[in-house]
């Protein structure tokens, strides 16, 4: 019932793609949330799936008010998701590599990649409302 009535704003969407990417920083790049399972890049991959997905959804009004913003999250996208699909595994169950077996060096990449992002997508909400 509630999900029927629940309004989504282009401001929401905005900040909760925003948000998504803001747990990945928080949460999953430091290897905290999935501690024992090591799953943690399928987690990361959601997220930066969901942030996406709401980016692209928004895409069509903000790039007609704010082209470059939309290029660059176009650019930092296809950067964070190459980046992750270094890691792909047909070998486990999740599709990763389990993160025990990510380096440090490889963590700081995907952090920096992580934070490329997050700049320009937190600039979105204020594109879609000019």
């Amino acid at each position: 019932k509630r999900v029927g009535k629940a309004e989504i704003t282009p401001t929401s969407m905005a900040n909760g793609a925003k948000e998504l990417l803001d747990e990945v920083a928080k949460n999953k790049v430091s290897g905290e949330e999935d501690r024992y399972s090591h799953t943690d890049l399928s987690d990361f991959k959601a997220n930066v799936d969901g942030a996406q997905k709401a980016y692209e959804l928004l895409k069509p009004v903000a790039s007609e008010k704010d082209q470059t913003l939309t290029t660059e999250l176009d650019k930092q996208f296809a950067a964070l998701n190459t980046e992750l699909d270094k890691y792909r595994s047909d070998k486990t169950s999740d599709g990763f590599v389990s993160y025990d077996k990510v380096t440090k060096a490889q963590t700081k990449e995907l952090s920096d990649a992580v934070n490329a992002l997050a700049e320009p997508l937190s600039k979105l909400a204020a594109a879609v409302v000019k």
